[in-house]
C-alpha cells in the first residue's frame, strides 16, 4: 500500500515524531523511507546581521550543509537498527517547493511531515510548509502535530 514514504525533517521534535510514525507504517507495509532535509535560503539571512547585505561565504554554506547532514543523521538514528530500506537526501531551496518536487520525481505513496501547529495570525500570514505540502501534493500527506 505504501511502498515509498517521504519524510521531510528539520531537527525539531515534530519532525522526529514524524520519523517515528513513518517507521511504524514502514514496518507494517515493508515500505522504503526517504529522509529529506531542505536547507532554506532564508537560513542564510539568519546568519548575518539584519542591517548588512548578506555576503555568503564558503564557510557559511559549509556550516549549513554540515548542520543539514547532522539533522539527517539524527533522524536516521531514530530509526535505529530496524531492517528498513532508508535513504537520506539533502537539498537547497524553498522547503515546500523542494518537498513537492521530490514527491513528484519518484512515485511516493505518502508524505509524513511534522507541523508545529502554528495557528491564528502567525499561521495565516506565514502559512506553513506542511500546509502547502498538504494542499499541493499529488499523494496523501500525514501531518504529525504532536511532539
Amino acid at each position: 500500500m505504501f511502498d515509498n514514504i517521504l519524510v521531510p525533517v528539520d531537527g525539531s521534535d515534530y519532525s522526529n515524531n514524524a520519523v517515528k510514525k513513518a517507521v511504524a507504517i514502514a514496518e507494517k507495509y515493508d515500505s522504503n523511507i526517504t529522509l529529506l532535509h531542505v536547507i532554506s535560503h532564508s537560513q542564510i539571512a539568519n546568519i548575518v546581521p539584519p542591517q548588512t547585505l548578506p555576503v555568503v561565504t564558503e564557510e557559511m554554506l559549509e556550516g549549513l550543509t554540515q548542520v543539514g547532514k547532522e539533522i539527517l543523521e539524527e533522524a536516521h538514528k531514530i530509526i535505529g537498527p530496524k531492517k528498513l530500506n532508508v535513504s537520506v537526501e539533502l537539498a537547497w531551496g524553498s522547503p515546500a517547493q523542494v518537498i513537492l518536487e521530490k514527491a513528484n520525481s519518484k512515485p511516493y505513496d505518502l508524505i509524513i511531515i511534522g507541523s508545529r501547529g502554528r495557528g491564528g495570525i502567525s499561521g495565516l500570514l506565514l502559512g506553513s510548509v506542511s500546509d502547502r505540502v498538504a494542499h499541493l501534493a499529488s499523494c496523501p500527506v500525514m501531518i504529525v502535530k504532536d511532539k
